[in-house]
């Protein structure tokens, strides 16, 4: 039972409580949640000459000041340093709530350009904050109207329209530098307003008093590198691997995903199943990463309405097994309701609401609807999958062979035989952006979500996840189904202990054509690391990658990937939208013109749904330095057939001009993906394949598609034109591949006696490999060669000559 008779609490503690965020505050309170348009329109202010509105006219009410100077924050105001409420739910904040209910009649001032068009103008200053942000309520504008948000450093918001209207008439707006920010508000052209009027109220401004953009992600993208007072960012969980470095549970990781609620409070959660297994959008957290860290507590309504915030990010993990690489943002879903929710046991489950028009997540998410298990005993070995620091997803497994439900205490709640205590890790640990995360058992069903605990790579142990079993049936008849999971996961089966996992995809699966991704969907794709970064030349002006099919398929295409490394030129700048091509090549010289080719349209935004089942661009992503990931998704309804044989897929800027963003890329031997190799042309002109002495390239350019059987990339056997020729001249051995199949040769050298007088095994780093006859009296030889080929499913090829050295 969770305590509540310290609900009154002091007023310092008050503040931590209210603010605090359960695992990483995310880019200030007041990332937007909803469609946060960004057109590129100006405000009506920056149009024309403005003058006062109303003035002959008396107010109603107290004059309105056009400026708001809220007091500098004092001591008492801002969360404690240290607490052990703050370590025994893993939290860190950077900015409180100061709750203003502000309207045209307290705030702002009316103008008018003479001609029957009217702007509402207010502005706030929050004295000596890092950020500001604001919170809209009764947020209804009507058709016509455009409303403008600016900070202190030239920032905007907007124009945002009806089209961000929601049924809560909530809007969370993100947070901007400084301590100034300025409100205008366009009516409908040709509209007169009634004095007051207004068609929302300033309900709150989030005051920032640490730094945040600087260290942090920008608002509406999870984190990425956590640094901030003190603390070494990533290095902080290095001990925690990248799911990415364990296939074996890729389903589980993809039913876990990352929340974003209130625009303040970072988590993760759980796709669930139930017992219909028929894709029922649920998803599984811990009830205090919905209620602001328990200041909601008994305030159902007010729970409700934070829910309603909720931005689900699937797939934010990095694409390579080790080191990181921030993951694509772009594929998220915009809205939850509540579905089930007990304090008691500090369970919430949730329902997405901002679907595309088929009511389904989309393919491209890869979503799986992990099973779950309510028996008393389950069996080892334990795993989670997570969010620690709201980073990429990472993945724990359990040394306890055993677990116990045991009390979780806090100094001021405490849940009493709720909790299943992880004592020890045996790889990683959790962090501040893990609780809400579902602890595995070892079929790979959720036994339990993360509350706290304190373990860190130091101290491997001693976390508890709320045991799905303890709130699985209603402890009292009269509580209604939402207290309890068994009316919502197994509605028609009350006794019921165990539930498969449901796969929406199967017998389909989505693979990622690349050759640096190592897709956990095709084990036997492993991947490359990237070893250069494309450097942008100004007469290059689209890149491609060339590979071979094996076999005929269909394939429906979902989207492409590009990744690459920013710089200072894009960390100012947006990035440039790019089109991708699919083509095939004649013979094995020229490609043909394309099968496939879409804009990137959103790349590098966020991609939501609103009420009318449109997507929409919620923001756009930080640019910094980092090494990132985008994705951007193709028209629906992509089907294809591609025929076994040659294709080249390619990037180049929408509007023409070289091709400016440095691609991540591959340089050196062929290894897993026989068959590739980078190629680029500029304007007009053919393409050109990388140069031998260049080794093997790939640019991280890759196209993601749904297929009844995975693609088979890369030619497995030694078919017209994936050859090897070899010759013998002035004492040195040359061996020639074509087509990129072959990795290594065998070497064997013997004299016409059959006497073995040279051996030699050498790789390919280019398309030629020397070898240089030393010690070999003159006389006529023969030389044995054995090609091993860079896939394990092809045949190896022998060849065999006489030379002489005279």
């Amino acid at each position: 039972m969770i305590r509540k008779d310290k609900i009154d609490r002091p007023s310092g503690v008050l503040h931590i409580v209210r603010s605090l965020v359960l695992l990483l505050l995310l880019f200030g309170m007041g990332a937007e949640v909803r469609a946060q348009y960004t057109i590129a329109l100006p405000a009506r202010s920056e149009e024309g000459v403005l003058r006062p509105a109303f003035a002959r006219e008396a107010r109603s009410s107290a004059l309105a000041t056009k400026l708001l100077r809220l007091p500098e924050l004092k001591a008492g105001d801002l969360p404690r340093e240290g607490s052990s409420w703050g370590q025994g739910l893993r939290a860190y904040q950077f900015a409180v709530e100061r709750p203003l209910d502000l309207g045209a009649d307290s705030i702002g001032e009316y103008l008018t350009d003479g001609a029957g068009n009217y702007v509402w103008r207010a502005e706030l200053v929050a004295s000596r904050a890092r950020s500001v942000s604001l919170r809209l309520s009764r947020y209804a504008l009507p058709e016509g109207a455009r409303l403008f948000v600016y900070g202190a450093n030239g920032e905007q918001i907007g124009a945002l329209t009806s089209q961000n209207n929601s049924p809560d008439s909530l809007l969370q707006l993100r947070p901007l530098s400084g301590e100034y920010v300025r409100i205008e508000y366009d009516f409908p052209a040709g509209y007169t307003p009634q004095r007051g009027e207004l068609p929302f109220r300033i309900a709150s401004l989030f005051h920032g008093f640490r730094d945040w953009r600087a260290d942090f992600a920008q608002p509406g993208e999870p984190f990425y590198d956590y640094n901030i007072n003190g603390r070494k960012g990533l290095q902080e969980i290095a001990c925690i691997p990248n799911v990415l470095a364990h296939p074996n549970h890729w389903q589980q990781s993809r039913s876990v995903v990352q929340l974003m609620v209130g625009g303040s409070f970072i988590s993760s959660g759980v796709l669930i199943n139930t017992t219909r297994s028929d894709g029922t959008p649920y998803v599984l957290t811990s009830a205090h990463c919905v209620n602001r860290l328990f200041d909601l507590v008994g305030d159902l309504d007010q729970v409700r309405e934070e829910v309603m915030t909720t931005v689900v990010f699937f797939n934010f993990q990095s694409p390579t097994k080790k080191g990181n690489i921030r993951a694509t943002e772009e594929q998220s879903l915009s809205g939850a309701t509540l579905v089930a929710y007990n304090e008691d046991a500090d369970m919430a489950l949730l329902q997405i609401t901002g679907l595309p028009s088929s009511g389904k997540i989309p393919s491209e998410y890869q979503p799986y609807f992990a099973g779950w298990n309510v028996e008393e005993r389950p069996r080892a070995t334990f795993f989670g999958i997570h969010h620690p620091l709201g980073s990429t997803k990472r993945y724990s497994e359990v040394a306890d062979e055993e677990l116990f439900i045991e009390d979780y205490n806090l100094p001021m709640y405490s849940w009493v035989h709720k909790h299943w205590m992880v004592r020890r890790w045996a790889i990683g640990c959790t962090a501040a952006g893990s609780s809400g995360s579902p602890l595995y058992d070892r079929e790979g069903r959720v036994i339990g979500a993360l509350t706290g605990g304190a373990s860190d790579c130091s101290l491997m142990g001693g976390d508890s996840y709320w045991a799905l079993k303890e709130t699985w049936h209603k402890s009292d008849p009269s509580q209604g189904n939402i207290v309890a999971l068994q009316p919502w996961l197994s509605p028609a089966d009350a006794n019921r202990k165990t539930c498969d996992g449901y796969d929406p995809l199967a017998p389909r699966m989505v693979q990622r054509l690349s050759k640096l991704y190592p897709d956990p969907n095709v084990l036997s794709q492993l991947g490359n690391k990237p070893t250069h970064v494309y450097e942008p030349k100004n007469d290059v002006h689209e890149l491609g990658n060339a590979f071979w099919l094996e076999n005929d398929t269909r394939v429906r295409v979902l989207g492409a990937f590009v990744v690459f490394k920013s710089n200072r030129t894009l960390a100012t700048s947006q990035l440039p939208q790019l089109r991708v091509s699919l083509s095939q090549f004649v013979g094995d010289s020229e490609p043909t013109m394309p099968i496939l080719d879409f804009s990137s349209t959103r790349l590098g935004q966020f991609n939501a749904y609103d009420e009318t089942q449109k997507r929409f661009v919620d923001r756009s992503r930080t640019l910094r330095e980092d090494s990132i990931e985008v994705f951007f998704p193709a028209p629906q309804d992509t089907p294809l057939t591609l025929s076994r044989g040659r294709y080249i897929l390619s990037c180049r800027n929408a509007n023409g001009g070289a091709m400016k963003l440095p691609l991540l890329m591959y340089r050196g031997a062929y290894l897993e993906a026989p068959t590739w190799s980078a190629w680029h042309r500029q304007s007009g002109q053919h393409w050109v394949s990388s140069s031998p002495a260049e080794g093997n390239e790939a640019y991280w350019i890759d196209l993601l598609v749904e297929t009844d059987t995975p693609l088979s990339i890369g030619r497995l056997d030694s078919s017209p034109g994936a050859s090897i020729h070899a010759y013998y001249h002035d004492r040195n051995l040359y061996i020639e591949e074509d087509g990129a199949l072959y990795r290594s040769v065998d070497i064997r050298i013997y004299t016409m006696l059959g006497e073995h007088v040279q051996h030699a095994v050498r790789t390919f780093d280019s398309s030629q490999i020397s070898l240089p006859l030393t010690g070999l009296h003159p006389g006529k030889y023969v030389v044995s060669i054995t090609a091993r080929p860079s896939s394990p499913q092809a045949s190896a090829k022998k060849i065999a000559f006489t030379f002489i050295i005279p």
